[in-house]
């Protein structure tokens, strides 16, 4: 069984080269005749299925992504010609909804938004919804779903709720303040997404309101957004997927709060969550048995001492919130690595220096880590309800 893997998958070699003869090929290197006699093709965004690349495919028999998006599979052809396809969806919900955590303290931070008294509409509860949804219900921020397909199945079996949230119709939506954009790029359909969030939609925010994008650039009307940011008393927004990646539009740089290169589910933990689900997939395609898990490849524990100001409190002040997460992840770090990465000197054209700085800062992004890596030590007298919130974030908490 011949494996052809991207070598940018963390760990690929050492989860697959006990499932069959595995070659690796560089990252945006892969051309039709590298497939020639390969059984099964494992990669990640970077590289585009297409009809093209599979003329030499002679044996290929599944092809998988280490991400939770497909849009560069072409499933309609691999299904066509009967090439099994799977993707890791859901590996980098955590890292999202940690991502959009961190945009939210600072915003409370900044004195923007007050959050344990603000609401949050979140568009799309499928994986990364719903762990966004666990995290706000974790802190007590109030918040409401909007999924019309789920909230359609859903009511087939008679449930108007989704994990205790309820749904609300997309103007409701618009007048939370905080909107938060979690669904895939569908164009066409029953339910299409491509630019949901238009020029009326956005004309109706206010300055009051945070959107934020961290699913698909296409989702938004992009020349509308710019002209809304360019207005008198626009919204707040924080940008971290762009229409037409890597060729972006860094107009938008000037008006939005914060920027980031598709970064928001790059943790380590959603990487390697990513080939540990690729990993079962090809050993079921394969007959053989998984004897790997994500405790062997992740070193845990990394301890953070906590001093809380208020530990015997019966809920987690957002002043010791903001000190603990921001430790573990901060938005603003990397929104200045960015802006800093756009604005160095080159020798390339615009158009070259804007595609390969946005796909270099993806590619080489710096190490993150979730909530669960980190052993939290708080003090003795921290109330119950206090560690049961860190403990629900994620965090291996203890008493010191």
């Amino acid at each position: 069984m011949k494996i052809l893997l991207e070598d940018t998958i963390p760990f690929g070699t050492d989860y697959l080269n006990s499932v069959g003869e595995v070659e690796t090929y560089a990252w945006q290197s892969l051309v039709p005749e590298m497939l020639r006699d390969v059984d099964i093709l494992a990669l990640r965004s970077t590289t585009k299925v297409t009809p093209e690349l599979l003329t030499k495919a002679n044996k290929l028999k599944f092809v998988t992504t280490a991400t939770a998006g497909t849009n560069h599979l072409d499933k309609t052809h691999l299904d066509s010609v009967g090439i099994m396809h799977s993707s890791a969806a859901g590996c980098n919900a955590v890292a999202v909804a940690e991502y959009v955590l961190s945009v939210l303290l600072h915003a409370q931070k900044a004195q923007k938004l007050d959050l344990y008294n603000a609401t949050v509409g979140i568009v799309g509860a499928g994986n990364v919804g719903t762990a966004l949804s666990r995290i706000l219900t974790a802190i007590g921020v109030n918040h409401y779903l909007y999924d019309p397909p789920l909230q359609k199945t859903l009511a087939k079996s008679g449930k108007k709720e989704h994990n205790g949230q309820s749904f609300v119709d997309l103007a409701q939506i618009a007048k939370c303040d905080v909107i938060s954009l979690h669904v895939p790029f569908i164009k066409g359909g029953e339910y299409p997404t491509y630019q949901m969030i238009d020029k009326a939609f956005l004309e109706g925010l206010t300055s009051n309101q945070l959107l934020i994008n961290a699913c698909r650039g296409e989702v938004i009307d992009e020349v509308a957004l710019l002209s809304v940011l360019q207005g008198e008393k626009p919204p707040m927004v924080v940008l971290d997927v762009f229409d037409n990646e890597p060729a972006i539009n860094t107009a938008l740089f000037d008006y939005v709060w914060f920027v980031t290169p598709h970064i928001a589910g790059h943790s380590v933990e959603g990487k390697v969550r990513g080939t540990q689900m690729i990993y079962e997939q090809i050993c079921d395609v394969v007959g053989k048995a998984p004897d790997k898990v994500l405790s062997d490849f992740l070193e845990k524990n990394n301890p953070i001492k906590a001093a809380l100001n208020s530990p015997e409190a019966s809920r987690l002040s957002i002043e010791d919130l903001i000190a603990v997460f921001h430790d573990v992840y901060d938005v603003a770090i990397d929104d200045e690595i960015m802006r800093n990465a756009f604005a160095s000197g080159h020798n390339e054209t615009p158009e070259t220096h804007i595609a390969n700085t946005f796909s270099t800062l993806r590619k080489q992004y710096r190490v993150r880590r979730e909530c669960s890596a980190y052993a939290l030590h708080l003090p003795k007298n921290t109330s119950k309800q206090i560690q049961d919130t860190f403990t629900k974030l994620g965090f291996h908490v203890s008493l010191v």
